[in-house]
C-alpha cells in the first residue's frame, strides 16, 4: 500500500512539473552561515511534513529564483515536503569554481541544523540539475556520512572534462548557452581580459538566459571592431578552434590539477553514502545521458544504492510531455517514486 501511495505521489510529480505547473514564489528568508547570510525560498506544505527537500537550480541567468525550480519546488511541497532553494553565489553569477562545492556544503549544513527552517530535525533530501547536479554530488561525498538522506541528480555529468568537450563541439545542440557559459569561464585563461569579447559573451548569455524578445547581441556586434567581431564569430561558429582554444584555457586554469580532480565526480563518487535517483534525458544536447550511464555503473561496481533512469519525456531537464507519450510517464514517475522512497528511510538525524 505504501509502495502504491509513493507511485502516486511520483505520477503526481510528474504531472505538477510539465502539465499542472504552479509558478507561485516561495517565501524569501535569509540563511544565517558561518560566513554571513545567503537568501533562500522556502515552501511549506499546507499538511503535515513528510521531509526536506533542498532543491539547487542549474547555471540560470535567474539564479536561485528560475522559476523552473519554483515549479519543482511547489510540486515536491504539494506532496507535503518542506522545500529549501539557496542561494549559491559562483551558480548565480555563472561561475564554475570549486569554491561551488564549499558553499552546497555550507548550506545543507547550516539548514540541517537550523531550528527554525528544519523544525522537525529532518535530514534533508537534494535535488539539483544540470552541471550543478555535479557540484551538489561533489558537496555530498565530502560531508559527513548520513549528511545527506537521498540525492535526486537530473541530466548531471561524471567526468567534468569529457562534459565540456561534448559542450563545446556537439553540433546538434541549437543552444549555445552552454557553450557561451563555458567562454565566460575559460577564455580569460587563454586570451587574457578581453572587455570588449567578453560584453559579447555576457549578452548573448542574456539573450538566451532572459528570452529577451528584441536581443541586444545584434546591435552590439554591429558596434564591434573588426578584431574582436572575427574572434568572436571564430569562437561562435568554428567548432574545431572553440574547442581548441577552450580546452587549452581549461589546462591554463592556475592550480589547474586541483581542479581538476575536485571536479571530477567519477573520482569522488565511492565517498557518497547515501542513496542517489539519477534523471537524464536521452536526448540530452548539453551532458549527453552517457555521463549518468557511467556513474550509475561507477555506484553500482561501489555497491551503492542507485537507481537510473533514461527518459525520452526530457531533453536537458526540461520536461517534452505530452498526450501521444503518455505511457511512459509511469517509468519517470517511478524514478521520482524511489527518490521518495529513499528519503523515507532516511528522514530524521
Amino acid at each position: 500500500m505504501r509502495r502504491l501511495k509513493l507511485f502516486h505521489d511520483g505520477f503526481r510529480f510528474v504531472v505538477n512539473t510539465s502539465l499542472l505547473k504552479n509558478t507561485k514564489a516561495g517565501e524569501a528568508k535569509e540563511l544565517s552561515l558561518p560566513s554571513g547570510k545567503t537568501p533562500i525560498l522556502l515552501h511549506v506544505p499546507t499538511q503535515k511534513e513528510k521531509g526536506l527537500i533542498l532543491t539547487f537550480t542549474g547555471f540560470a541567468m535567474s539564479g536561485y529564483q528560475d522559476v523552473r525550480m519554483t515549479v519543482v519546488n511547489n510540486a515536491f511541497a504539494k506532496l507535503g515536503y518542506r522545500v529549501i532553494t539557496p542561494k549559491i553565489n559562483t551558480i548565480d553569477a555563472l561561475l564554475i569554481h570549486p569554491s561551488g562545492i564549499d558553499e552546497v556544503k555550507e548550506v545543507i549544513q547550516s539548514i540541517r541544523f537550523d531550528p527554525i527552517l528544519n523544525p522537525n530535525n529532518f535530514t534533508p533530501a537534494v535535488f539539483a540539475p544540470s552541471f550543478t547536479a555535479g557540484i551538489v554530488a561533489l558537496a555530498t561525498a565530502e560531508l559527513p556520512k548520513d549528511s545527506v538522506s537521498a540525492l535526486c541528480l537530473l541530466g548531471g555529468f561524471s567526468d567534468f572534462e569529457t562534459t565540456i568537450q561534448f559542450a563545446l563541439t556537439n553540433e546538434e545542440n541549437m543552444d549555445d548557452y552552454g557553450m557561451h557559459i563555458l567562454m565566460k569561464n575559460f577564455l580569460k585563461y587563454e586570451i587574457g581580459p578581453h572587455p570588449k569579447l567578453e560584453e559579447l559573451v555576457q549578452t548573448a548569455l542574456e539573450d538566451n538566459g532572459l528570452k529577451r524578445q528584441t536581443p541586444l547581441l545584434p546591435g552590439l556586434l554591429a558596434s564591434s571592431d573588426k578584431a574582436t567581431l572575427e574572434l568572436y564569430q571564430k569562437l561562435r561558429f568554428n567548432t574545431a578552434y572553440r574547442k581548441e582554444v577552450i580546452m587549452r584555457a581549461w589546462t591554463k586554469i592556475p592550480d589547474f590539477p586541483s581542479w581538476e580532480n575536485r571536479l571530477d565526480v567519477s573520482k569522488h563518487a565511492h565517498k557518497i553514502s547515501c542513496p542517489v535517483t539519477l534523471i537524464h534525458g536521452k536526448e540530452d544536447n548539453v551532458i549527453p545521458a552517457s555521463e549518468s550511464i557511467k556513474l550509475h555503473a561507477l555506484l553500482l561496481k561501489n555497491k551503492q544504492q542507485v537507481y537510473l533512469e533514461i527518459s525520452k519525456l526530457l531533453d536537458h531537464g526540461d520536461p517534452k510531455i505530452g498526450i501521444h507519450i503518455f505511457s511512459e510517464i509511469a517509468s519517470l514517475a517511478k524514478a521520482f517514486r524511489i527518490f521518495m522512497d529513499q528519503m523515507h528511510r532516511n528522514l530524521i538525524f
